[in-house]
């Protein structure tokens, strides 16, 4: 332990290692004990670097304590998150944690702690399933206004020794390789761009703000837009950013909206199922005429609208635009268009007329486009000109390095 252990009203955390035991029995004792330390050291350290306190040892897991609910919640999450790097990083699928938390009132007794709270945060605990972090609503009612941390509503419950109904909440939270799948694992360190790196960091902060904005990535083929857009994201996500990207592509024959679709695909695959039956409302089957794998997770989603084509096109626009609103207000959003360059038509439309709802959404678009191909032929050529004349729109030209850099 590196600090004192806390007493009075803290949150406390358990983690337990899912079905340690068969692992085991599996891996062989020595094997088995080995990968149980390693996990201990991984929790450790996040909880350190959460300022957190580590009461004990459990064999299979650990029981930590905190002054804050709102670190103890982003340290669960950043346990998850770093098991699961960890996990793919080698050998280990098997592995995996629950974590339950819940605050309350211990008492503190040489190097240990007890009370109702600890026992009750225990029960919390054995709610959780593989990968899951799980709260009291106690707990929650402590958070206030994080909007870091999403919660999904478990309903209520019963928890062995304590009489009556218990609602708990789901930390929602996502694997941070699949996150974004130009990821920068493997990669250099990145180097320069203080300039536009600090632009896009004041655009973040005026998004979360409610203040929604573009940022256009300019330069030639090679120069580091991907890149940068990639390190905006890793940005993003440390300041509480749902972050997705869509690519435009060359390719004859690319149907329209594809890097919408696969922004959308991505968000609909890691979002719980009802959660994001809530955040389509009405809007499902609109959405589906381009998104088809949302009648896939829900197969009852009714036919869309039988309308003319222009009006059709109009009635879509609205849908996602509407869907966007809601989802962006339990979460800011970082939305990466890549290639802009060589959008169709139907992409740019939906571009365009999503960037003439950004003032009601805490979400920030970064596109990227190659200036060398910038001519009169290229569509994107004339969104560009219309969207540059707004005042929440700015453009970065990414040179090449000086010599410093």
């Amino acid at each position: 332990m590196t600090q004192e252990l806390p007493e009075g009203t803290v949150t406390i955390v358990f983690t337990d290692v899912v079905g340690s035991t068969a692992l085991t029995n599996q891996l062989g004792d020595e094997r088995g004990r080995e990968l149980m330390r390693e996990v201990e050291a991984l929790v450790r350290g996040r909880v350190e670097h959460h300022r957190g306190v580590e009461v004990k040892g459990l064999g299979d897991g650990q029981m930590v304590a905190f002054t804050s609910a709102r670190r103890a919640v982003l340290c669960a999450v950043d346990i998850q998150k770093a098991l699961d790097r960890w996990r793919r990083d080698g050998d280990r699928d098997g592995l995996a944690l629950r974590i339950g938390l819940h605050t309350g009132e211990v008492i503190r007794e040489q190097e240990d702690l007890f009370g109702a709270a600890v026992n009750f945060a225990a029960r919390v605990s054995s709610q959780a399933g593989a990968g899951e972090v799980v709260l009291s609503e106690t707990t929650k009612s402590l958070l206030g206004s994080a909007s870091e941390i999403v919660l999904d509503d478990r309903g209520e419950t019963e928890l062995k020794g304590f009489p009556g109904m218990w609602r708990l909440f789901g930390v929602r939270w996502e694997p941070e390789a699949d996150e974004e799948p130009a990821t920068t694992s493997g990669l250099t360190p990145y180097v320069g761009r203080v300039a536009e790196r600090a632009s896009i960091v004041e655009a973040l902060a005026k998004a979360k703000q409610g203040k929604g904005n573009i940022v256009f990535l300019g330069g030639e083929p090679g120069i580091g837009k991907t890149r940068l857009a990639s390190e905006a994201m890793a940005e993003a996500r440390g300041l509480g950013f749902f972050t997705v990207i869509g690519r435009c592509y060359e390719t004859e024959g690319t149907p329209p909206f594809v890097p919408f679709v696969e922004a959308f695909d991505y968000s609909f695959r890691v979002t719980p199922k009802e959660r994001l039956r809530a955040l389509l409302g009405d809007e499902g089957p609109e959405i589906a005429r381009i998104a088809p794998r949302l009648r896939t997770i829900f197969p009852d989603l009714p036919p869309p609208a039988d309308l003319p084509p222009e009006q059709a096109r109009h009635y879509l626009f609205s849908c996602i635009g509407d869907y966007l609103a809601r989802a962006t207000q339990a979460r800011p959003l970082l939305l990466v268009l890549d290639d802009l360059h060589w959008a169709d038509d139907s992409t740019l439309l939906l571009f365009e007329h999503i960037a003439g709802r950004l003032r009601e959404m805490p979400l920030l678009i970064i596109g990227t486009y190659r200036d060398t191909d910038l001519d009169v032929h290229r569509p994107f050529a004339r969104t560009l000109d219309r969207l540059s004349r707004q005042g929440d729109v700015r453009r970065l030209s990414i040179g090449r390095f000086d010599r410093d850099g």
